[in-house]
């Protein structure tokens, strides 16, 4: 990433603290000398309430089908890839509460959760997420452009969500910053980048709604890898990647207004098979073509292992078959934490190459590579 310029952002002394306190910045959080604990729970409740608000993600030029209000649409298929690796009609996610990060040392601990709300969010009409989806649920999978691309739209209508849910919190976060100047300064630069990825998710979900619209279906490339046996973590998610499987950098996010380039991955099943997908449009060939040619260059005994740990370490919508999680051993699951602590910068792990664990993924082989 270029060089950080400084940022400065403040909330006014007198204007309401964002804790949500109801007393003046300057009384609360702002004040100098003696700002009030955080209290992580506190913390968390009003995360949770601070929620982007739920719309239909499907194409505006669509928005006349929308039937009233949002549904907890799946990221994740529920019957084809959640129910591929679900146990008792629970799959393990990612426990997301602040409290439960703060325990654990930073770290995304799997927990026990319904696969009915797994990997949802409210990103779509009952409509839409049934009519705009059919291609991909109402048939069998064959791979086909139509269907990667679907499978691509929902991670990238989720995470323009996540944004936004991000950006809806910019206040909050530099309040609980409190008086350190350091904090705060992190804090702003945090913040300025979550405002750059939100106008960038807008600026692809834009060229995402355009193809679907015109069943365009010539402006989708990827790869499509298809294992013997279920993958055990299940995912969809988005990302505007820097470096590939090797550590290499592939493009330079920067400050301006430049839009860099998007890709999705999503791990998944359908008709009793498994699969990774990456998946991106014609005009992110400059970076997504590098990144997803490194895939050729890894062992295929190896490439399971890659890609869970570059999934891990890359995003927090994963969902773990628990039957192989409990089976980990310990080594398994310290190394899992790892990965999930890392984060979007491969943190101070080495890049999924060099950080992949074999062993935990035994049974499970490459069948087929496919170039979209």
């Amino acid at each position: 990433m270029d060089n950080i310029p400084e940022f400065n952002q403040k909330i006014g002394r007198n204007a309401l603290c964002p804790c949500g306190s109801k007393k003046k910045f300057k009384h609360c959080h702002g004040h100098h000398s003696n700002p009030p604990e955080t209290n992580i729970y506190a913390a968390s409740s009003k995360v949770r309430v601070m929620n982007a608000k739920g719309e239909c993600y499907s194409p505006s030029d669509m928005h006349y089908d929308c039937t009233r209000g949002t549904i907890n649409a799946h990221t994740v298929s529920r019957s084809g890839s959640l129910g591929a690796i679900q146990r008792d009609g629970h799959v393990y996610s990612y426990d997301l509460r602040l409290e439960a990060i703060q325990k654990n040392g930073a770290a995304l601990t799997p927990v026990s959760t319904g696969w009915k709300t797994a990997s949802t969010f409210p990103g779509f009409c009952g409509f839409h997420d049934k009519h705009l989806f059919m291609p991909l649920e109402d048939q069998p999978f064959i791979g086909s452009r139509e269907q990667c691309f679907l499978i691509a739209y929902r991670s990238v209508a989720r995470e323009l969500h996540a944004k936004a849910t991000s950006a809806k919190q910019t206040k909050l976060r530099l309040a609980y910053a409190g008086k350190s100047a350091i904090a705060r300064s992190n804090i702003a630069t945090f913040n300025k980048g979550v405002e750059l990825g939100l106008r960038d998710s807008q600026r692809h979900k834009s060229r995402y709604d355009n193809v679907l619209t015109k069943k365009d279906w010539s402006q989708v490339k990827g790869v499509l890898v298809e294992f013997d046996n279920v993958f055990p973590i299940q995912c969809a998610s988005g990302v505007f990647p820097e470096a590939d499987f090797f550590g290499r950098e592939v493009q330079r996010l920067g400050w301006g207004n430049d839009t860099p380039d998007a890709l999705t991955f999503s791990s998944f099943a359908a008709d009793g098979k498994s699969y990774f997908l990456l998946c991106w449009l014609l005009d992110s060939d400059a970076s997504c073509v590098p990144f997803a040619a490194a895939i050729s260059e890894i062992e295929r005994d190896a490439l399971p292992a890659v890609l869970a740990s570059y999934i891990l370490q890359v995003t927090e919508n994963c969902h773990f078959a628990p039957a192989w999680y409990d089976a980990l051993t310990d080594d398994g699951k310290l190394w899992c934490r790892e990965q999930s602590i890392s984060g979007h910068f491969y943190g101070n792990l080495p890049p999924p190459i060099k950080n992949c664990a074999v062993p935990f993924f035994g049974g499970i082989n490459v069948k087929n590579i496919v170039h979209i």
